[in-house]
């Protein structure tokens, strides 16, 4: 970029349904907002635009973007709201760090938060703070549905979740071929030659064998 040459700015924007995108205010006052500030503070603007709900985790105009600022083709992304741009407390810090660490300001105008200043640095050390509280909640609350299921007598795999639906016969066949020496890939290829279908009924493979060999009910059945 030469000296004459103004920075550019992106201005993410993103609406939930595709009957904001094409009738709603929502995509309409989200460029006004930022186009103005980024302007203001020097920028030449880029809009991108994306339809989608926030719980949604594929955001591809969002990814194109990050990797434009990460190439240094862009030097600031503006967003009017944090759940405008990420999905979680943890996505928001992770597009943070990005920006310190690859050089760029990340500024979101409606909660006053910008990378470049010391205000904005405070708020993400709380967001990085809650990041952390939320993943340890989320762990938390795994492992009690765990201990939840073990209280119960379920085991995951064979009485609950996703159960195998081969045939007896069929995981005996896969247990005998094994038996007599045949590589993983020896073994499918066998049962391919014999017809044998595999639970979806298509082809087996090395890694197919493999996991009816490991999988929860064979080695609830071997124990």
């Amino acid at each position: 970029m030469n000296a004459l040459q103004k920075p550019i700015a992106i201005l993410y924007v993103r609406v939930s349904t595709n009957r904001q995108a094409t009738g709603g205010h929502s995509l309409d006052s989200q460029p006004v907002i930022l186009t103005k500030k980024a302007e203001a503070e020097g920028y030449e603007v880029e809009l991108v635009t994306e339809t989608g709900s926030g719980r949604n985790t594929a955001r591809p105009e969002l990814n194109r973007a990050l990797e434009k600022l990460a190439r240094g083709e862009a030097q600031a992304l503006y967003a009017v709201d944090t759940d405008r741009l990420a999905r979680s407390t943890m996505h928001l810090l992770e597009i943070a760090q990005k920006a310190n660490k690859q050089g760029w300001r990340l500024v979101i105008t409606s909660a006053d938060v910008d990378t470049a200043t010391p205000a904005g640095e405070m708020f993400l050390t709380m967001v990085a703070g809650f990041a952390q509280f939320e993943s340890r909640m989320i762990s938390e609350r795994v492992k009690r549905q765990h201990q939840a299921r073990r209280d119960r007598g379920e085991v995951w795999g064979v009485t609950a979740g996703c159960i195998s639906t081969l045939p007896t016969e069929t995981v005996e066949r896969v247990l005998e071929l094994r038996s007599q020496g045949l590589s993983m890939d020896k073994t499918a290829k066998q049962l391919n030659a014999e017809g044998v279908p595999t639970a979806t009924g298509k082809k087996w493979f090395a890694t197919t064998v493999s996991r009816v060999l490991n999988s929860p009910q064979r080695r609830s059945e071997a124990l």
